[in-house]
């Protein structure tokens, strides 16, 4: 390698320091705002269109539910064939019913019920 290709390497090397360094700085800026919305209680990618009834919905959407996982969302449903064996026509007819459901209490019945709808 000549003296003339070595100082384009070194002036090239110089030029894309700067371009690093400030790629980097936002990425982690940008990582340093994203973390505390992606680890929000309120799931963001919720719902597309609207509410949620949990008298029909399956274990993944209710999943999705801000505090409700998979097991959860199948205590929903159990709960829910249970009261329909029993000859009732909904389970729920409003969001304390879900209070009802082992493993769901008041604080987490409050987190999700402005998600929910009961027709």
């Amino acid at each position: 390698m000549n003296s003339c290709q070595k100082n384009l390497n070194n002036e090239n090397q110089q030029a894309v320091r700067p371009l690093a360094a400030a790629f980097f700085t936002g990425l982690i800026l940008s990582l340093c705002f994203a973390l505390p919305v992606l680890r929000s209680s309120d799931k963001i990618v919720f719902i597309q269109a609207g509410k949620l009834n949990p008298n029909v919905a399956c274990v993944s959407e209710l999943a999705q539910l801000p505090s409700i996982g998979e097991k959860k969302a199948q205590a929903i449903i159990d709960y829910r064939i249970s009261q329909f064996a029993l000859g009732k026509q909904k389970a729920f007819e409003r969001a304390d019913d879900l209070e009802n459901v082992r493993g769901m209490g008041k604080k987490t019945v409050d987190k999700i019920k402005r998600w929910l709808e009961f027709d």
